[in-house]
């Protein structure tokens, strides 16, 4: 029984791609290769033209964070990670078209993966070398005396007196 429904929450989350025409919030945005030809592109203010550069240029996934009521134009914008996404700009639609993961996440982008080795067994850590300052070696003193406890007095407060 709980296997039918895991079943069917990930069956509609599927359709619903299908059911609704265009772009959803989410989404991946690609921009066409040609996009720069389209009337509506030179139609764009210079600043935005910029924006989709640097959008372009950062190597950063660009994700479609509003979609408009005519669905005509939509907001897409930088995606940082983290459900972070800035630089939002309204571009029409025609400039591009929603990249299909499946029901997958989208790959990391290349500019935020880490080149550095990543150790995932231990290695034993050296011995630490000995204690040392500017006269040479330190010798722990053999004749060390014990801390021995010693019992404190304590005063009562006053409520421990009058209990």
């Amino acid at each position: 029984m709980a296997k039918d429904k895991k079943f069917l929450k990930l069956f509609e989350a599927y359709e619903s791609r299908f059911n609704q025409e265009g772009f959803l919030v989410g989404d991946v945005f690609k921009f066409n290769d040609d996009f720069k030809s389209h009337d509506e592109y030179k139609g764009l203010g210079a600043n935005v033209k910029a924006a989709i550069d640097s959008m372009i240029d950062s190597g950063l996934h660009v994700r479609v964070s509003q979609v408009g009521a005519n669905s005509d134009h939509v907001v897409v914008g930088s995606d940082q990670g983290g459900g972070r996404v800035i630089n939002k700009i309204t571009i029409p639609i025609t400039l591009g078209e929603p990249v299909d993961f499946g029901i997958n996440l989208p790959p990391i982008a290349e500019v935020q993966k880490r080149d550095d080795e990543v150790k995932v067994k231990p290695e034993e850590v050296p011995e630490l070398p000995a204690l040392s300052n500017s006269k040479g070696a330190v010798k722990a003193d053999e004749d060390e005396e014990e801390v021995v406890a010693e019992k404190v007095e304590t005063r009562d407060t006053y409520t421990q007196q009058y209990l």
